[in-house]
């Protein structure tokens, strides 16, 4: 191979993210007549191209996550930090706080814990402005979970649970929660769970996980008919966790039928590709875009869950926020 192949490939991984270098490896092998020690250079480098960091630094912004020694220890904190640094706890009169949710400005987070008083799965909203904590579905006698905002933050989408006596077990729906009247619309009313919801950037439609048989998919529902559409699905390999940034949709499954790692994907509407930084010997989760190319998301690299930053070229250990608890579920509002 010719050196000056050799240098175009260092400036094209120094000068793209990932995902458009995977998604341009298609049309470049079409143009470049490539040998197999190009393709094998080529191949090695995009491998090895996300080195992990261990640094202080989170991008610019408000974030917020939640950190358990153990999800069946009931003893999840909810976390909000400030652009400067500042981190509060989010309490109050719950427990096992986790799942928060920005809306369309960084003061207001909803969140799934659980009631004291009532025992049961809640919607919650936090006011970062005056520190207020509101219940949204309290004493509602179903459980309540997994709150996403709408793009116009009037309503909240989340998971609603309720015992069926004919399966002998809840039975998962969708709801719809309007926040100024907390009046709740169902979606869905059928024995197969439906989970992790969340709106697609016009509002006009929901990303969710549906199960089968404990195997999850990835489907779209459109609002104003209630059809679905199957965007993912891969026999006996479990899809969960969609999340939209724009057009774009992440999700998380297993690496395969045999391997229950948990992968992040992309989706574009047209393909899906495992994203570059994944690995097949740990657990890459709970992804939160914070722009084309840059992630926040948890991961077993060190042993429990962490949360990394990938910056499209390398991937940034948080320290910060780290600790000796698992850190997941984490949400971002950039500073504009």
């Amino acid at each position: 191979m010719k050196d000056t192949y050799k240098s175009d490939i260092i400036k094209l991984l120094n000068n793209i993210d990932l995902i458009c270098l995977y998604q341009c490896i298609g049309f470049i092998t079409e143009e470049i007549n490539m040998s197999g020690r190009f393709f094998a250079l080529m191949a090695a480098a995009v491998i090895s191209f996300a080195p992990v960091h261990k640094t202080s630094h989170v991008p610019e912004g408000w974030f917020v996550w939640h950190s358990y020694t153990d999800y069946s220890a009931m003893d999840s904190c909810l976390y909000y930090m400030e652009p400067n640094g500042k981190v509060r706890t989010i309490d109050g009169n719950f427990v096992h706080a986790m799942n928060g949710s920005f809306g369309i400005t960084p003061d207001k987070v909803a969140f799934m814990a659980i009631d004291k008083k009532a025992d049961e799965w809640d919607i919650f909203i936090y006011n970062a402005v005056d520190g207020s904590i509101e219940n949204m579905t309290e004493r509602s006698g179903f459980r309540n979970e997994d709150p996403k905002w709408s793009p116009d933050g009037k309503s909240i989408v989340f998971k609603r649970g309720k015992w069926n006596s004919t399966i002998n077990d809840f039975q998962y729906d969708l709801a719809l929660l309007d926040v100024q009247n907390k009046k709740v619309t169902m979606l869905t009313d059928d024995v197969s769970e439906e989970a992790m919801p969340c709106f697609s950037a016009d509002g006009k439609s929901v990303y969710y996980a549906g199960y089968e048989k404990g195997i999850g998919s990835i489907y779209r529902m459109y609002l104003s008919n209630g059809k679905r559409r199957v965007i993912y699905s891969e026999n006996g390999v479990n899809a969960y966790y969609p999340i939209v940034n724009g057009k774009d949709l992440y999700f998380t499954k297993w690496l395969s039928r045999n391997d229950h790692h948990d992968q992040l994907m992309h989706y574009d509407g047209r393909k899906t590709v495992r994203l570059s930084f994944n690995r097949s010997d740990c657990d890459f989760s709970d992804i939160c875009p914070v722009g084309f190319g840059s992630y926040i998301y948890s991961s077993t690299q060190h042993g429990d869950y962490d949360l990394y930053y990938f910056n499209g070229r390398e991937a940034v250990l948080l320290s910060k926020i780290n600790s000796e608890r698992n850190e997941l579920g984490a949400d971002f509002f950039a500073l504009s």
